[in-house]
């Protein structure tokens, strides 16, 4: 039994080793199951080799586990760099901002309340991955019971398959959220929709709904999907079968689209009608005969085929710019940048100018670099995007953001911070580094 008297049999009857009578699985057992599935005395010095990896693997999931709650607690990273810990993270180690905000809450809330985890994760009892299967099955309301029943989870993982040990934990934490009278069906949070385009340039959408809106939501879509199928198969039909019949998940997809076309056709309680929009950049080799680049405002290729579609729908808004490039200079005629010059921001920023930030640009407020305030013109060499934290951070004391020399054929920025550190602004899908001379 744990010291918080909970008993893991309450709430997981299936374990691949009973037990003792104080909670824990015996040390004899676990000793026999480690020696019969210790791969080490299979004779091949690959296979030692692998779980000597393994252990040292471990052994640095742990140390960087405990300084990533650190760095997080101390707020370093913000002083020093103007970053949060999860995006400093992100941007020097180049991995994907959303995995590196996982790890930091993950390392911050073991070290703040499961000692017991972070301590076996650090004699390599269990694995990352424990840990990540047992902090998402933990949440604000039954933390502290899952915490209560860390030791013997810690012992079952030592004889229970990964699989089989991270469903007892999920269970374990369902049943003990619902033994505290909540209900997860009637709580809007859990409410979720995610759209995120990714660096191949395919968009996903993923969720989840709860309640009322869920059964409301999929009855609409199966209804318009049933539409879209009946549709084929009459086009089918009508073509004696050379126009093929979609699959249902996409005909799932486009019963979505043709939904929000619609609604795009309804004013709102203002009398407005929605105007989504759809930025498509043209990129033009002077000199050379070949067909133009074609891309979104993320950057991501646009084939000819995909063109034709958009403007069918009639989305695209043009924009017209300067010889060299530069939308609409407005000099002091306007204090905030007007529609057109946010559209062109968006282009030429494509988000956040901070390096390593990964706010979008509808995210961003258009920063003068030469404040307003002190005659600095509203154009577009004089303004960039900055997501609210960093705008924060630019107005600092002590932290100066400026035209950077040393870019001549583009506009590009940098800040001096209050230490005298110099960083070199980012664009979107580039990489390019300020050289150190």
């Amino acid at each position: 039994m744990s010291s918080g008297g909970r008993d893991l049999n309450k709430f997981s009857g299936k374990v691949c080793v009973e037990p003792t009578e104080n909670g824990r699985i015996s040390s004899n057992e676990a000793s026999h199951f480690l020696r019969e599935h210790d791969l080490s005395t299979e004779g091949s010095p690959q296979l030692a080799e692998l779980i000597d990896l393994e252990t040292q693997r471990r052994r640095i999931d742990h140390r960087q586990a405990v300084l990533i709650a650190e760095v997080a607690a101390n707020g370093v990273c913000d002083i020093l760099h103007g970053h949060t810990s999860p995006m400093w993270l992100a941007h020097r180690l180049q991995q994907p901002p959303q995995l590196c905000r996982s790890q930091v809450m993950t390392a911050t809330r073991m070290a703040r309340r499961y000692p017991a985890l972070e301590a076996a994760l650090g004699v390599q009892r269990i694995g990352w991955q424990h840990v990540k299967v047992f902090d998402s099955a933990a949440n604000d309301r039954n933390w502290q019971d899952m915490a209560d029943l860390l030791p013997q989870l810690i012992d079952l993982a030592q004889v229970a398959t990964f699989e089989r040990w991270a469903r007892e934990v999920r269970g374990i934490g369902q049943r003990l959220d619902q033994d505290g009278g909540y209900d997860p069906a009637t709580d809007p949070a859990n409410n979720q929709l995610r759209v995120v385009s990714t660096t191949d340039g395919v968009t996903h959408l993923s969720g989840q709904l709860v309640g009322e809106l869920a059964l409301s939501i999929k009855a609409i879509i199966d209804d318009e999907t049933n539409r879209v199928l009946s549709r084929f198969r009459a086009d089918a039909e009508a073509t004696n079968g050379a126009t093929q019949v979609p699959s249902r998940a996409q005909a799932g997809a486009e019963a979505l689209c043709e939904m929000l076309e619609r609604s795009c056709g309804v004013r709102d309680g203002q009398g407005r009608l929605p105007e989504p929009e759809i930025i498509v950049v043209m990129k033009l080799d002077e000199g050379n005969d070949a067909p133009p680049e074609l891309t979104d405002g993320e950057g991501n290729h646009l084939s000819p085929e995909i063109l034709r579609f958009i403007i069918a729908a009639g989305v695209i808004r043009p924009m017209q710019v300067s010889t060299s490039g530069d939308p609409l200079r407005m000099g002091r005629t306007l204090r905030y940048a007007n529609r057109h010059q946010r559209r062109a921001l968006m282009i030429r920023d494509g988000g956040c100018v901070f390096p390593g930030c990964d706010r979008p640009a509808s995210w961003c407020d258009a920063h003068h670099v030469d404040e307003w305030d002190h005659d600095g013109p509203t154009d577009i060499d004089n303004m960039a995007e900055l997501c609210r934290h960093h705008h924060r951070v630019t107005h600092r004391p002590g932290w100066v953001m400026s035209r950077d020399p040393y870019f001549t054929d583009e506009v590009r920025f940098r800040w001096r911070t209050s230490s005298g550190q110099l960083i070199s602004s980012q664009r979107h899908q580039q990489r390019r580094r300020h050289p150190a001379a």
